[in-house]
């Protein structure tokens, strides 16, 4: 019966010495750490960030990080806009707004992703234009959204969690678009803005 020990290791095979298994850890723990320098890089993630937003580009200029906003920018239909419409009587704070509002863009532009790609390129294309006007009620806001729906516009209406300032379940905010401006206009011009 053979005993087995560390020094057999030592003795028997000359690359398995303490000098070349310390110099093997370290190669080991500095290359790490290179790769991860490079890897959380700038120029890595920069690059990174490139191919995700080309995947939203579908075609456009591909310009590092440039946003282009053109004003007059439209297609045959004219130009494309999405209206947000928050309800006045709420009393919500500009923070407040300004989430529901955030809310109601992101939804919006989901939907109008999977319902209207080519909209959403327009609208994109043209500098992504958001308006931002105000209703009284929640049955405006209601009201607004069944007028848009009928004329085949994305909409997305935004219910409060009740977390902070209003009750739980309260409609705050309503998307209407991307979409050709003039469709839209028939259904908003008569509101003021925020």
């Amino acid at each position: 019966m053979s005993s087995f020990s560390g020094d057999f290791l030592m003795n028997q095979v000359p690359w398995f010495s303490e000098k070349n298994v310390i110099a093997g850890l370290l190669a080991g723990f500095f290359g790490g750490l290179a790769l991860g320098w490079l890897f959380s890089s700038s120029v890595f993630v920069s690059s990174t960030v490139k191919v995700v937003s080309n995947a939203f580009d579908s075609g456009r200029d591909e310009r590092d990080d440039e946003t282009s906003f053109e004003p007059g920018c439209s297609d045959a239909e004219g130009e494309y806009k999405m209206v947000l419409v928050v309800r006045n009587d709420l009393k919500m704070g500009k923070g407040k707004v300004a989430a529901q509002c955030s809310h109601a863009t992101l939804g919006c532009f989901q939907k109008a992703c999977e319902q209207v790609p080519d909209a959403v390129d327009t609208w994109f294309s043209c500098g992504q234009a958001k308006v931002v006007c105000k209703c009284e009620s929640a049955d405006d806001l209601e009201n607004l959204r069944l007028q848009a729906k009928r004329k085949g516009l994305t909409t997305c209406l935004i219910r409060d969690a009740g977390r902070t300032q209003i009750e739980p379940g309260s409609k705050t905010v309503l998307g209407i678009g991307p979409a050709p401006s003039k469709l839209i206009n028939e259904i908003t011009r008569h509101l003021k803005l925020y």
